[in-house]
């Protein structure tokens, strides 16, 4: 059998691996070659998500709040780059009590009401690069969310339509969202858009309310 291998320019060379030979796959115009287990020979890859920490394009973001009583909320919100670099994100949320969580497209929030809340970057021997996202303020802020605690949620008079995503935490400390695999629970986020992660609590015992957000920004082809 006849394969095509890269060699160190990019050029593909045939390799006649019929006698069951084993060969270094060289690829691109780097020469990098393929890593292998050196027990197994099983080849040593990292999915694209854990890539793109690597190269510092992954982001995060939370934010805790204690609530009270019933209907409280807690939220965080942004701005998407309009741009065609795309945010990946997953939403993950944990809770004391009971609390609904939902991620929200073009919602109604006035300007200038939350803090602006620090974006981390993953990787933090690459923190000079920063995320394209904005702050939800009259001259949005680069590289910055904005927090919402009970108070600056009831003044920021936040309005949601349909959720892109809507679950419930239960009670007991045990509460917590974004176990699933990234394939399942992963939004690709429109670009030039607003968005807002939105907790509500569902009861009138003390509990705080978190969410953490995790993302990376990709260019499509």
């Amino acid at each position: 059998m006849i394969v095509l291998f890269y060699d160190t320019d990019g050029v593909p060379q045939p390799v006649d691996v019929t006698d069951g030979s084993v060969h270094t796959l060289l690829v691109g115009e780097s020469g990098d070659n393929i890593k292998q287990d050196s027990s197994t020979g099983a080849l040593t890859t990292i999915d694209y998500a854990h890539h793109e920490v690597h190269a510092g394009s992954s982001f995060t973001c939370h934010f805790s709040n204690a609530v009270t009583n019933i209907g409280e909320q807690t939220a965080i919100a942004f701005n998407t780059p309009a741009s065609s670099k795309w945010l990946h994100i997953i939403v993950t949320a944990a809770a004391t009590g009971g609390a609904s969580v939902g991620l929200y497209e073009s919602p109604s929030i006035d300007v200038g009401e939350g803090t602006q809340l620090t974006v981390y970057n993953h990787n933090r021997n690459m923190t000079t690069k920063t995320s394209g996202i904005t702050s939800i303020e009259a001259v949005p802020v680069v590289n910055k969310a904005t927090s919402y605690n009970t108070a600056q949620a009831l003044g920021a008079n936040i309005s949601i339509t349909t959720p892109l995503m809507l679950k419930y935490i239960g009670t007991g400390g045990k509460g917590s969202i974004g176990g699933e695999s990234r394939g399942q629970s992963e939004f690709i986020l429109k670009s030039g858009t607003q968005y807002c992660i939105l907790m509500t609590s569902l009861t009138n015992d003390d509990t705080v309310n978190n969410i953490t957000l995790d993302w990376y920004e990709h260019t499509d082809h």
